[in-house]
């Protein structure tokens, strides 16, 4: 290993969905491709949430939601 970093990456999710869930999928991937890649040991990594995006939002317009 070459060292450590700290990362922080914003995440936009489909909602309803177990957010904590995918934020850990998230930071494990990121963690192991940044080591694989990188050959840095990621010591700290902050997943924010951006955006929530919810089965309605994505819908055109002309749909009635109930």
């Amino acid at each position: 290993m070459l060292g450590r970093v700290r990362l922080s990456i914003a995440v936009e999710l489909g909602y309803p969905s177990d957010i904590g869930a995918q934020c850990a999928a998230v930071r494990r991937e990121v963690t192991d491709r940044v080591t694989a890649w990188a050959g840095v040991e990621v010591s700290d990594l902050v997943v924010a949430v951006e955006r929530l995006h919810s089965a309605h939002s994505r819908r055109t317009g002309r749909e009635r939601v109930r």
